[in-house]
């Protein structure tokens, strides 16, 4: 199992275009934490990325009430990408959950475990 927590407010993934994404406020915070994410995932991470099925669980430590459950996992398993795993489509079990916090604790807890072919976790 892979176990680490990205700092700060959780992102989640936006919609963009090459045009919008140098120029929307929120394509570029998005990016920039995607960044974040692959940078300390790869911190974690000894050898090369999973080639199996994974499970991921997430869980969002979240300031306030505005958040969209599944734009958070997807920016978070889009930039696991190439790095935990070749492609997102590997994901074949997902937990997600938001808990409220205040503002200076805000962050995400991420779990990565390798699932084998009837979908249990492996060991």
């Amino acid at each position: 199992m892979i176990q680490f927590t990205i700092r700060g407010k959780p992102v989640p993934a936006v919609r963009m275009t090459k045009k919008s994404m140098y120029k929307n406020k929120y394509a570029q915070r998005y990016l920039v934490y995607k960044r974040q994410v692959g940078w300390i995932a790869k911190q974690h991470i000894k050898g090369k990325p999973i080639e199996g099925h994974v499970g991921v669980r997430l869980t969002h430590f979240i300031h306030g009430n505005r958040a969209d459950i599944d734009n958070l996992f997807k920016g978070v398993t889009d930039a696991l990408n190439k790095i935990v795993y070749k492609d997102d489509s590997q994901v074949k079990h997902m937990e997600s959950r938001i808990i409220p916090c205040e503002k200076e604790d805000q962050r995400t807890e991420i779990e990565i475990y390798e699932l084998d072919s009837y979908g249990n976790i492996a060991n």
